[in-house]
């Protein structure tokens, strides 16, 4: 795992969690660490979803060493789930010196609302900033925002149907259409000149002298469950 800007991290000087031991190489020279047993599963158990410098400090090594243990076990990082851990120690740590604390109960600056309102005239929009940035967030985001209105409109026609209090402003019909039936009420109401039921049933479409009736619209119409009345002019 590697950021822009940041340094190799150095070797760590604390006592290791974990200590790898060292043995002399197999062509001579220097000794050099190396992993086995329940010491090497404990590594790749937690190399993919950890920092470099985590694990450096856990098993007492050298980033050149971590590298090595890496190729040697064909090891790859998890970086969703690193900058998952990433912005919890982060929390942990504003929390931790008061940083939180320092800003709760406290409006923004008038610089940092000047500039908001800046970016608001200029067309910035949170959602349209994560979609350009982030299509597998975005995606994610949506889907979760679906699930959730489908959720609500469930639980609003329950209510209703069971003669509950209402808990939104939803227009919920009890028989709701289906995609084909509200293309085919759209197209009789935009080119034909049909129009809705002024009373609010979405299952009667109306025509009057204006109307350019079809016979062959109207059939389908009725096949689609909608019933044709004559409105009033």
């Amino acid at each position: 795992m590697s950021f822009n800007n940041t340094k190799t991290p150095l070797k760590p000087t604390k006592e290791a969690k974990w200590q790898v031991p060292m043995r002399p190489h197999h062509k001579g020279g220097k000794d050099q660490y190396y992993l086995e047993g329940e010491l090497k599963e404990r590594f790749c158990q937690l190399f993919p979803k950890n920092s470099n410098r985590r694990l450096m400090k856990w098993f007492g090594i050298s980033f050149s060493t971590l590298q090595r243990f890496r190729r040697e076990l064909g090891l790859q990082k998890d970086m969703r789930a690193i900058r998952k851990q990433l912005a919890k120690d982060i929390k942990k740590t504003c929390e931790k010196n008061g940083y939180y604390d320092s800003l709760r109960g406290h409006a923004p600056s008038e610089a940092c609302q000047e500039a908001a309102r800046k970016m608001w005239v200029d067309g910035f929009h949170p959602i349209k900033q994560l979609k350009a940035t982030n299509p597998r967030k975005y995606k994610r985001l949506m889907r979760k925002k679906s699930e959730q209105r489908k959720e609500l409109w469930r639980k609003e026609r329950l209510r209703m149907v069971y003669g509950l209090e209402r808990r939104t402003k939803l227009r919920l019909p009890l028989n709701s259409l289906t995609h084909a039936a509200s293309a085919c009420k759209y197209v009789m109401i935009r080119e034909c000149n049909y129009f809705a039921d002024p009373d609010g049933d979405s299952h009667i479409i109306c025509y009057d002298s204006q109307t350019r009736r079809s016979e062959k619209r109207e059939a389908t119409a009725i096949r689609h469950g909608f019933t044709i009345v004559e409105g009033e002019d």
